[in-house]
């Protein structure tokens, strides 16, 4: 199926990240849903919802966040987050 630029659509984000490890909107970068199985190093600011499941995102000052479904949290620095149980995360790229 090809999509074009500027259609309304809507996307099951949870699913589609759970069938295929990542959801991205067509035209939309910065932003894209994915399952978090393992711990992952990001070195880039990030804006984290989560959609399903718990991570703990480890900050460089040796703090930490604990997320459950629902929470959000915008990381500014570089950081470690790891998934509690499989974890599906809304991310933008800020």
């Amino acid at each position: 199926m090809k999509l074009r630029a500027n259609v309304d659509m809507k996307l099951h984000l949870i699913r589609l990240a759970k069938r295929q490890g990542q959801a991205r909107f067509p035209g939309l970068e910065g932003f894209f849903t994915y399952l978090l199985t393992q711990p992952e190093q990001v070195q880039e600011p990030r804006l984290y919802i989560v959609l399903e499941g718990e991570v703990v995102v480890d900050l460089p000052d040796h703090s930490y966040l604990h997320l459950r479904k629902g929470e959000a949290a915008h990381i500014q620095s570089h950081h470690q987050i790891a998934p509690i149980d499989p974890s599906v995360l809304a991310v933008w790229r800020v």
